[in-house]
């Protein structure tokens, strides 16, 4: 199936790499695999009894101090951003992120090594519409520090 920015995607096919964590300096495996729709992006802990899963939405938000934390529960996954970005860039709704360790491989640094990892996997259009947030009204947020627009 074409890819089309109208349907939700996945990744093509499970691809992984292993990596060093940035904090912990761990090495860690972190692997693809695709999800079925309206799943969306999903962190897999298989370091932990159960392989818990958090899901990658704004409620399970825990922090975002120099590095994005989310979690459920006690179960947490740190230094999600760049996994998080790569996936957006490269158009993929849904998804299973599988680590065995709290934190992903650093790579480079930036986004690239998931980005690379997305292109190997390939990503794939599925059957059902994305579901957009609409924006209506002007946004602003402001702090001591800045403003949002």
């Amino acid at each position: 199936m074409a890819s089309t920015p109208e349907l939700q995607h996945t990744v093509g096919k499970s691809a992984g790499f292993t990596g060093t964590a940035l904090h912990t300096g761990e090495r860690v495996t972190l692997r693809l695999h695709p999800a079925p729709v309206d799943s969306g992006i999903k962190f897999k802990r298989k370091d932990l009894q159960d392989e818990p899963t958090i899901d990658a939405k704004i409620e399970n938000l825990k922090m975002v101090e120099r590095a994005t934390t989310i979690g459920e529960g006690s179960i947490r996954v740190h230094t999600v951003e760049h996994v998080l970005a790569a996936l957006w860039a490269m158009g993929v709704d849904n998804a299973v992120v599988e680590m065995d360790a709290n934190e992903p491989p650093i790579g480079d640094g930036s986004a690239q090594s998931y980005v690379d990892l997305i292109r190997k996997a390939g990503v794939i259009a599925q059957e059902e519409p994305r579901k957009f947030f609409h924006v209506r009204d002007t946004m602003h947020v402001e702090s001591k520090t800045g403003t949002l627009i």
